[in-house]
């Protein structure tokens, strides 16, 4: 891939030397791996799950023993719209760009109600997916799980965004994918979610179908010491400079969220030749304005209580004792009774978040809104 004009990609992973560190981390989900565990990585959004899922692959396809699909379930609705995502990795992965089909790929498509087409000017194949077959999903998953064991490789699956599984119009879609996985287990799975809540009740609470199928991964933020050298080398091998003391500004600011931190050295990068501590001060108010039309429907989709506490919380992080009387007087939100019942619907929302005894707003940028309001 041609390398990027700026080095801090707010996109998908590209590349190993545009990616932070983690080595910990691919050590062990390796491990994992190699020792058949299906995995379960969670944590909140803006950490870097998906970025660390596809360096995770691009590491077990150079090994030339394992191939590998990713799927995005962040538009999935049901079962059947899994299967969709899950048919169109595979025609990707074996199927684009070849000159013609295997048998094996026709008879799955067959079964799933899909059809290959070929471009009459390059020869080349499109797949087009049907529309929903209700009540075929069972044996559309088995179809699947029989075109991908016999592959020569090992495959691995990743499904991000699997939370989604709590607004599936199934109710018992759970059960399905345990049948699916305890039926097939030459497949591993990496199941990732950016709401630690929903993602351990699916595989952490023993009610739950996916109890004990995967391995738990909790993702946690990068030290500053990781990002220091990573920042400063892309700086200087494009002859700029950005010193260590606005680095740590950037770390702290963005509560060392890797998708902040890029997003405000990317503007860094892209603005600047030697970096200043007013030119971080410029760049991250530059960020928050263009969010402003986002965060204006936050005091609409809540409650008036529950509005004054996000700001309060936002303006204290961390917030360590939000029923103290000097707290409820300071921003005068009335009762502890109703902070008590808007505190619990913000962690519901997960809007807030606990974390070492101290509450925190999950949205970095929204937080640093909040505090100046």
């Amino acid at each position: 891939m041609k390398s990027p004009e700026n080095p801090f990609v707010l996109t998908n992973h590209i590349g190993k030397k545009y990616f932070c560190n983690r080595e910990n981390e691919l050590k062990s989900l390796l491990s994992h791996v190699e020792n058949n565990r299906n995995l379960m990585i969670y944590g909140w959004r803006g950490l870097g799950k998906s970025t660390l899922v596809h360096r995770f692959f691009d590491k077990l396809e150079n090994k030339g023993q394992f191939e590998t699909l990713f799927i995005d379930m962040l538009p999935a609705n049901s079962l059947e719209d899994v299967i969709k995502l899950l048919a169109s990795a595979i025609f990707e992965k074996y199927g684009r760009g070849k000159p013609g089909i295997s048998s094996s790929m026709n008879k799955l498509f067959f079964v799933l109600g899909a059809s290959i087409r070929f471009d009459p000017y390059s020869d080349m194949p499109d797949l087009h997916l049907g529309p929903r077959q209700l009540g075929r999903e069972e044996q559309s998953l088995q179809a699947l799980g029989e075109f991908l064991k016999e592959r020569k490789k090992q495959v691995i699956i990743a499904m991000d965004e699997f939370q989604q599984l709590d607004f599936f119009e199934e109710k018992n879609t759970a059960s399905v994918f345990r049948n699916w996985m305890l039926k097939y287990p030459e497949i591993r799975f990496v199941f990732c979610g950016n709401h630690p809540g929903k993602m351990l009740g699916i595989f952490a609470e023993k009610s739950s179908p996916l109890y004990q199928s995967a391995q738990l991964i909790p993702l946690l933020p990068l030290q500053l010491d990781h990002y220091t050298g990573f920042i400063q080398d892309h700086f200087k091998s494009n002859g700029k400079y950005i010193p260590t003391e606005v680095i740590e500004m950037i770390f702290n600011w963005s509560r060392g969220q890797t998708y902040i931190i890029q997003l405000v050295c990317n503007y860094l990068f892209a603005q600047c030749t030697n970096v200043r501590a007013e030119d971080f001060m410029k760049v991250s108010k530059e960020i928050i304005e263009q969010y402003l039309p986002v965060f204006a429907t936050f005091p609409k989709m809540l409650t008036k209580a529950q509005w004054n506490l996000l700001k309060a919380i936002a303006k204290e992080e961390p917030l360590f004792n939000p029923m103290s009387s000097e707290f409820l007087i300071k921003h005068q939100l009335g009762a502890a009774s109703t902070v008590s019942t808007a505190l619990k619907s913000l962690q519901k929302q997960e809007l807030v978040f606990e974390e070492d005894g101290g509450f925190f707003v999950q949205e970095v940028l929204l937080s640093r809104w909040m505090k100046n309001l």
